[in-house]
């Protein structure tokens, strides 16, 4: 999985998160433990839901922190590539709109972060100043990119 050094530090303080919810997850477990019959007790039936839940998201994000590729943070600005800002116009409307290229992580559309692998994303990726490239969504439509730089 290709990431930004952002969605990296993301990951590792989510991993974080997780191991020491887990750590209370195991004391509410024992308190439930307490309360006797396991069979009908609520208490230690939902903690154990909790604890398997976390126990996956602690699976996943170490899977992907340890497969994680990590992109460089100098940015070729000759080609849209990952951590780039991208200006473009929307052909259709002459709508400018800036994006930067950032990962499934650090997604955040409304302050105009995507993923590289969202569809304009993807159109995007390794194009040009000057090039008009079609973003495959239901209703497709072009861009035609305006600028590329390393910063907004």
């Amino acid at each position: 999985m290709r990431i930004t050094r952002e969605g990296f530090e993301k990951l590792k303080a989510d991993l974080q998160k997780a191991e020491a919810l887990d750590k209370e997850i195991i004391v509410e477990i024992e308190e439930a433990r307490k309360q006797g019959d396991l069979s009908e007790n609520a208490d230690y039936s939902a903690a154990m839901d909790k604890k398997r839940e976390n126990d996956a998201l602690i699976g996943t994000l170490r899977s992907q922190i340890n497969t994680a590729e990590v992109v460089s943070d100098a940015i070729d600005t000759s080609k849209v590539e990952m951590n780039a800002f991208v200006t473009i116009l929307r052909l259709k409307d002459n709508t400018e709109k800036v994006y930067q290229i950032g990962d499934s992580v650090t997604t955040d559309p409304d302050k105009g972060i995507i993923s590289e692998k969202s569809p304009i994303g993807k159109a995007l990726i390794g194009h040009k100043v000057g090039e008009v490239v079609t973003v495959e969504v239901a209703k497709p439509y072009s861009v035609k990119i305006l600028n590329i730089s390393a910063t907004r």
